[in-house]
C-alpha cells in the first residue's frame, strides 16, 4: 500500500477513522526468528534523560490510534503505561504519506511520524528524520527481522516497523466465480461490469497491471515510456467495467454490504467487516501474489523529546500492543513474541498468520520505494479523466 493506510475494523461502530482504511499483514510474520537489538548509531538528540525533556509528545498519526486502547482518550489501553508516566501524546492526523511529507515540509514539527516503509527514503531525503537508538527499545529484539531490515537506510535504523497488512481482491463468493485460478484479472472481468471497485491510487493500479502482464512492476527499469503508455491505455479501456474508484474504506465496505460492489481492491479488515455482516466473501490469493504494506515510526531530527519518543514507540511495538492490534484492527504486527492463542482461527487461516512464508516473494509483494511517483500520478490522472 503506497501513500495511505487502512482503517481498523473495530472502529466501524464508532464512526471509523479516515485513517484511510483496514488491513492485515505484510512482509514477514509473527513467527520469524527475532533479531537482537543494537544501537543504530548516528542519533542527534540523545543527550540528557527523559526527565530533561519537555514532554507533551507530538505524534503525526493515522486517525484511530488515539482511541482508548492507545491512550488517546481517558480509558485504559495498552499504551497506558506511557500515558500514566508522561501524559497522553498530542495527536495530529495524517491522511496519506504524501500529505504527511507535505505538512512537515511546510514547517510542521512533530516528534514522531507514522509513515509506511515505501516512504522512508523520502523522509531521509527531506533531511527531516534521524536514526533510532535501538538499544533504548527493549522490545526491538522481538521484531520481525525482515521488517527491521526494510527500515534501514545506509545501515541505519530510520524506521521502526509496527503494523502491516495485505492488499488483495475481495469478492462475493455467492455472486462471483473466478475464471480459473484466482487472479487480479478479476478486476478486468466483463461479467461483473458495474460491480467492480478499484482503489483510487496512483501507483497500485499500475503494479497490479504489471503483475497480470507477467513482469515485475517494482523493477522500475521495466517502466519505459511505452510500457507506461500501454498500461494507461489498458486501464482506461477497463475503466468502463468499474463502478467507482474508492478512497474511503468506509464507503467501500458500505458498497460491499449493500450489494453495489461484488469485486474490489481491499485490505484485510474489509474481509472481516464483510464477514461481520454475514456476507459470503473470499479474500483472494491471486496467482500473481497479494500486495502488502508495512507502516511504522520515524523520529524527527529536531525533536526535543528524544527519550519520550523511544519510550512511546517501545510500548507500541510491545507484545501487548501486538496482541490487541491483531484481533481488533485486523492487522499484523511486527512483534514476533505475540501468541495467537486468542485469535479467531478463521482469521489465522485467511491471512496465514501461522505460515512464515505466506508473506514472502512470490506469494506477496511488500511495498517499496517508488523513485518517481509523479510519473505514475500523472498517468493515473489520465485514467481518471478519460
Amino acid at each position: 500500500m503506497t501513500g495511505s493506510k487502512p482503517q481498523p475494523s473495530w472502529e466501524s461502530a464508532i464512526n471509523r477513522r479516515r485513517f484511510v482504511e483496514l488491513g492485515m499483514l505484510a512482509a514477514g510474520t509473527t513467527f520469524l526468528a527475532a533479531c537482537g537489538g543494537s544501537s543504530s548509531g548516528g542519533a542527534t538528540g540523545a543527550s540528557g534523560t527523559i526527565a530533561d525533556e519537555p514532554g507533551n509528545l507530538s505524534v503525526l498519526e493515522w486517525a484511530g490510534y488515539e482511541y482508548p486502547a492507545y491512550g488517546g482518550k481517558t480509558a485504559t489501553g495498552v499504551l497506558q503505561g506511557y500515558v500514566d508516566s508522561y501524559q497522553a501524546p498530542k495527536y495530529t492526523f495524517l491522511t496519506s504519506d504524501d500529505q504527511a511529507l507535505a505538512k512537515v515540509r511546510a514547517g510542521f514539527k512533530p516528534d514522531i511520524v507514522h509513515p509506511c516503509v515505501s516512504y522512508v527514503q523520502d523522509w531521509v531525503d527531506l533531511d527531516a528524520i534521524q536514526p533510532w537508538d535501538t538499544a533504548l527499545l527493549k522490545n526491538f529484539g522481538d521484531l520481525n527481522p525482515s521488517l527491521v531490515k526494510g527500515g534501514q537506510v545506509d545501515g541505519k535504523q530510520y524506521f521502526i516497523p509496527a503494523d502491516w497488512g495485505f492488499s488483495s481482491p475481495l469478492y462475493r463468493s455467492d455472486k462471483v466465480e473466478p475464471d480459473g485460478e484466482e487472479s487480479w484479472n478479476l478486476f478486468y472481468d466483463k461479467r461483473y461490469k458495474g460491480k467492480i471497485s478499484w482503489w483510487d491510487s496512483p501507483v497500485e493500479n499500475f503494479l497490479i497491471y504489471g503483475y497480470t502482464q507477467g513482469f515485475d512492476p517494482y523493477d522500475f527499469a521495466n517502466w519505459t515510456d511505452t510500457q507506461l503508455t500501454d498500461a494507461t491505455k489498458f486501464l482506461i479501456e477497463k475503466k468502463k467495467l468499474v463502478r467507482n474508484f474508492w478512497s474511503s474504506g468506509t464507503d467501500f465496505d458500505a458498497d460491499v454490504a449493500n450489494g453495489n460492489v461484488w469485486v474490489g481492491y481491499a485490505w484485510g479488515g474489509s474481509y472481516t467487516a464483510a464477514k461481520a455482516k454475514g456476507l459470503e466473501v473470499v479474500y483472494s490469493e491471486p496467482k500473481e501474489g497479494r500486495l502488502s504494506w508495512n507502516c511504522g515510526f520515524v523520529l524527527a531530527k529536531e525533536t526535543k523529546n528524544y527519550h519520550h519518543a523511544h519510550a512511546y514507540v517501545d510500548d507500541w511495538i510491545g507484545a501487548a500492543s501486538a496482541a490487541w492490534i491483531i484481533p481488533n484492527y485486523a492487522y499484523g504486527h511486527s512483534n514476533t513474541a505475540v501468541a495467537l492463542d486468542g485469535v479467531d482461527p478463521a482469521l489465522v487461516s485467511a491471512f496465514h498468520l501461522d505460515d512464515p512464508t505466506a508473506l514472502e516473494e512470490p506469494k506477496a509483494h511488500i511495498e517499496r520505494y517508488v523513485p518517481d511517483r509523479r510519473r505514475f500520478a500523472k498517468a493515473w490522472d489520465e485514467v481518471k479523466a478519460a
